[in-house]
């Protein structure tokens, strides 16, 4: 196999960072499990030298088993990196927002551009690219990795060591997480952080592999004190990494000093050990600062310590409370910072705190309780530490993110057990955006997957996927040719989707009941009915048939067809892999709360009720904007009806109706809402519903239809619209209760996932083997 190629900045077994320790452990670990491994990285010695500084000499040399190029550092304009770097710095964190640059876009490209370069580097990538099986760029935020990846994207990977910092608002960052084509996060808290930070597109090329830890390797059980503090013989509590603020190490002082006011009589202590340029020393009784202590000691100090504190809230993982865990001590971490939090709940291992007198009540916890109360913690943390931080576990998850171990997978229908070469699809239209058309465009990419030449033929194109289909006649589909007809809507084409020959399938999405439409477009309400009628017919013309749902199954059933089962819409968050509308993005986090509906302007999604139910809704939170989102025509009485009760209710400032809108505006309307609020009387399925889940939307939905359904336990529902006060109450109580937000939100999550590619190709191969068997 061609070798992996590791792109970092600096690269040594004594450089100090956790990315450079994790750069040199995957390297060297994954060499040693007999893989090609080389390292690409620059003349320069550490973080901490001249950026411009050629320290080594450029050219390729063996460490341990691995062919290591180094590439001479370009010169830089030192000034003006300096100014942008400090002007990030000096951000207060609360003016930080998701995809909105923190500076201007000249200074952005500053701090790529005359950050740690190498051209040389650069322009090897470019000769070189096809000579490498794939590249694990680390950290993010360097020259190397921001201005190398791009040029390697399709085989690139980014470890990128993330903390929620200003770096990581900045869209030349961004841009790395769309490109890479596999992300390999060291923490689910880094996982998550990098989701809220860049959308749910991430999600599907995401894996944690994890940071290993070697615990106990320098223990020496005869050590008994750590310069002239005896750690036999004291109790106490342990903050172990550097010690500065933005550590929240005065926090932790702080909290402690006021412990021991409370509790003068207390012999417990805090010791702090680490680098740092200041001493804590004296700023609270029995405070002890070590400073910078030899590994040794670290070990005798973890081994003795009741617990151990981690106050930081910038953390992309802690390697400290994985061996606090692996001496089975508790840990206690910030409440804000995902990478420890979420591991220390999981974990069970101890506790979270977050203001200073949350952290000076843990340390009277401490003080009080008993050991064998500790050591249930510690066990908990032990056995997590000992999943996620060992280092055979976690190469073993490098090789399969990174492919080293890809094995071939097949198509269960290879052609020489193909009756049918060819399997078409046949839909009245074919529209940017729509449910149906994406649902058929995702089927035909899976068809022609498995080796089936597919088409979609449709009566009308929306040009902006005109790419996407073909204009449909007779003469162009093959008798003798498999066909799956989407039907929705009496259409013209139910003529010759029956008189088809060949194998065929039925897919049902709903048809709308005529009534919702009749008081506004009896045109549409025709359709309906004439669509509703055709589904009687057939129904004795497809043997074979299914539905989006189990709602649509079952009328399905009801007109005659036999046999009909549930093909799910598929939802794949991969297609959100993009950048948001930047505009947009900044607009719409301005401090007010986002309520969003999407679903075409129509009377039986009856976003009236929404507008009325919304005025309530100001009552209780006058900084609110109701976004309802989707296609209507400019002369549709229903729009009218809207925009005239929107004028009734002086509503006009507060109402927003942008109509059919791009990829990326979507995304801005999805990625800022607070709420996916529903009043919807019909809906076959609801795709909006379940792309809200992927964004982690809190949902509240009317129980009408297949609405039920594909929430699932997700969400939350509400059964009359009577009280259209009460309902906007229980809005407000959604958008502004965290607890009951995060209990919605995790079901959400949980739901999501039956609607991923996996489940839904597994559906759509028991359809193609209906359809093989009864081939003509």
């Amino acid at each position: 196999m061609k070798p992996l190629g590791i792109v970092t900045p600096w690269f040594g077994k004594d450089l100090k960072g956790g990315a450079e320790q994790q750069a040199w452990q995957v390297a060297t670990r994954l060499a040693a499990q007999g893989h090609a491994v080389e390292v690409l990285t620059t003349c320069c010695r550490s973080f901490l030298d001249d950026w411009t500084s050629n320290y080594y000499r450029p050219g390729v040399k063996q460490e341990q088993g691995i062919k290591v190029r180094r590439f001479r550092v370009d010169r830089r304009n030192e000034a003006a990196f300096a100014r942008v770097n400090s002007l990030m710095l000096n951000l207060p964190s609360s003016t930080l927002k998701p995809q909105v640059n923190p500076v201007s876009p000249e200074d952005s490209l500053i701090f790529a551009s005359e950050n740690i370069n190498s051209n040389k580097l650069l322009s090897f990538l470019k000769r070189n690219k096809d000579q490498y099986h794939a590249f694990l760029f680390l950290p993010y935020l360097y020259g190397p990795i921001l201005n190398g990846l791009p040029i390697v994207a399709d085989r690139a990977f980014l470890q990128p060591c993330l903390h929620d910092e200003v770096y990581a608002y900045l869209p030349e960052v961004a841009n790395t997480f769309y490109l890479a084509c596999g992300l390999l996060f060291i923490s689910e808290g880094e996982a998550q952080l990098a989701t809220r930070l860049y959308g749910p597109g991430i999600i599907s090329k995401s894996s944690v592999a994890g940071a290993g830890i070697e615990a106990g390797s320098s223990f020496d059980e005869n050590l008994i004190s750590v310069g002239s503090f005896g750690v036999k013989q004291q109790r106490f509590v342990l903050c172990l990494g550097r010690r500065d603020s933005g550590k929240n190490t005065d926090l932790l002082v702080k909290a402690f000093a006021h412990s021991k006011q409370r509790n003068p009589n207390s012999n417990l202590r805090l010791v702090l050990a680490g680098p740092g340029n200041q001493s804590y020393s004296g700023l609270a009784p029995d405070l002890i600062d070590l400073g910078l202590v030899e590994e040794r000691e670290k070990e005798s100090l973890l081994a003795n310590c009741l617990a151990l504190f981690q106050p930081s809230q910038n953390e992309s993982y802690s390697r400290v409370i994985m061996e606090a865990w692996f001496y089975k001590r508790p840990v206690a971490a910030h409440r804000n910072c995902l990478a420890t939090a979420i591991a220390v709940e999981k974990a069970q291992g101890g506790w979270l705190a977050e203001t200073e007198l949350e952290w000076s009540e843990l340390f009277d916890k401490i003080d009080q309780i008993g050991d064998e109360h500790l050591a249930k913690y510690g066990i908990k943390g032990q056995a997590y530490a000992e999943e996620n931080a060992a280092w055979n576990k976690i190469i073993q998850r490098y090789e399969v993110a990174l492919n080293l171990t890809k094995k071939a997978v097949g198509s269960p229908f290879q052609s020489h057990s193909r009756k049918l070469r060819e399997i078409h699809q046949l839909l009245p239209n074919l529209a940017y955006g729509d449910a149906i058309s994406n649902h058929a465009i995702e089927i035909r990419n899976y068809l022609r997957q498995c080796g089936y030449r597919s088409e979609i033929f449709v009566r009308y194109i929306d040009q902006r996927v005109a790419h996407e289909a073909t204009l449909f006649s007779p003469q162009k589909l093959d008798h003798q040719a498999g066909l799956i007809y989407h039907h929705s809507i009496g259409s013209e084409l139910t003529k010759y989707a029956i008189a088809h020959s060949g194998s065929k399938c039925l897919v049902y999405h709903n048809i709308t009941p005529a009534e919702f439409f009749l008081p506004y477009r009896p045109d549409i309400a025709k359709l309906l009915e004439d669509g509703r009628a055709e589904l009687k017919q057939l129904a004795q013309h497809f043997p074979i048939s299914v539905g989006d749902s189990t709602f649509n199954v079952e009328e399905l059933l009801e007109v005659g067809f036999t046999e009909s089962e549930v093909l799910p819409i598929i939802v794949n968050p991969k297609k959100w892999d993009a950048a948001a509308d930047a505009s947009l993005m900044r607009q719409l986090q301005d401090g007010k709360t986002n309520l969003l509906f999407v679903g075409r302007i129509a009377p039986n999604k009856r976003q009236n009720d929404l507008i009325e139910a919304f005025a309530h809704y100001l009552t209780f939170d006058h900084e609110a904007r109701l976004i309802l989102l989707g296609g209507y025509g400019l002369t549709d009485p229903y729009y009218f009806h809207l925009l005239n009760l929107i004028d009734k209710l002086n509503l006009a400032n507060y109402v927003l109706l942008p109509g059919l809108v791009t990829e990326p505006q979507l995304l801005a309307y999805y990625r800022t809402a607070h709420l996916f609020w529903s009043m919807s009387d019909h809906e076959g399925f609801c795709v909006p519903l379940v792309e809200s889940m992927w964004f982690d939307i809190p949902i509240l939905a009317y129980k009408s239809s297949a609405v039920p359904e594909t929430l699932g336990s997700a969400g939350l529902i509400f059964t009359t619209k009577s009280d259209l006060v009460q309902v906007a109450a229980l809005a407000k109580l959604v958008v502004k209760d965290k607890e009951l937000k995060s209990e919605i939100i995790t079901a959400q999550r949980q739901r999501r996932n039956d609607f991923l590619t996996e489940l839904g190709h597994s559906k759509l191969d028991n359809l193609i083997s209906k359809m093989e068997n009864v081939s003509v």
